[in-house]
C-alpha cells in the first residue's frame, strides 16, 4: 500500500555562510538560484534547484536554525545516477573546479559505487550509482578494522 508519497522534494540544509554555499552549490552542482527568503532586511535562505526542477535545495542560515545544527561529515542525503560512468565524469568535473571530493567506493553486493563531495561547511553529498540485485533487506556492518559485513535478519523491531 502506498500513502501516496512520489519523492523527497526539498532538502533543507544548515549553512554558516549562506552566500558562500549558494555561489558553491550553483558552480559545483550547476543548479540555479530560484527563491530567497529574507528576514528582517537580511537574506536567511534560499533554495536552488536543477535546470528540470526535479530536485530543490534548501539553504538556510544557521545563525537562526534552532539548535543551529551542523553536520560535519555526514551525508544528509543521496543523490542518484544513472550509471557509474556519471560518477566518473564527476570526478572529473569536480577535480576541474579543483573541488575536494573522496574517491569512488564499490559499496559491495548490490549497493552500487559512492562518490563523497563535502560542502562548505563540511556536510556530505552523496553520490550513487545503481543498486544491483539484493533481497529485500540486507544489513550492512561497519567494522573499524575491515571491510563492512552483511547480514540477512533484521535487528531492529519496528
Amino acid at each position: 500500500m502506498s500513502i501516496g508519497i512520489e519523492r523527497i522534494l526539498q532538502v533543507k540544509i544548515p549553512v554558516t555562510d549562506l552566500r558562500r554555499s549558494v555561489a558553491w552549490y550553483i558552480r559545483v552542482l550547476d543548479l540555479r538560484l530560484s527563491w530567497e527568503f529574507v528576514e528582517e532586511g537580511v537574506v536567511r535562505g534560499a533554495v536552488l534547484t536543477d535546470e528540470h526542477e526535479r530536485f530543490l535545495i534548501g539553504l538556510r542560515d544557521r545563525a537562526v536554525v534552532s539548535g543551529q545544527p551542523e553536520f560535519p561529515g555526514f551525508d544528509l542525503f543521496s543523490f542518484g545516477v544513472a550509471a557509474v560512468t556519471v560518477l566518473e565524469d564527476l570526478v572529473r568535473r569536480f577535480d576541474d573546479l579543483d573541488v575536494e571530493h573522496g574517491p569512488l567506493i564499490d559499496r559491495g553486493p548490490g549497493g552500487g559505487v559512492q562518490l563523497d563531495l563535502p560542502d562548505p561547511d563540511g556536510t556530505v553529498i552523496r553520490f550513487l550509482s545503481p543498486f544491483g540485485a539484493h533481497p529485500p533487506f540486507a544489513g550492512v556492518e561497519f567494522h573499524a578494522d575491515g571491510p563492512p559485513s552483511f547480514y540477512d535478519t533484521p535487528r531492529l523491531t519496528a
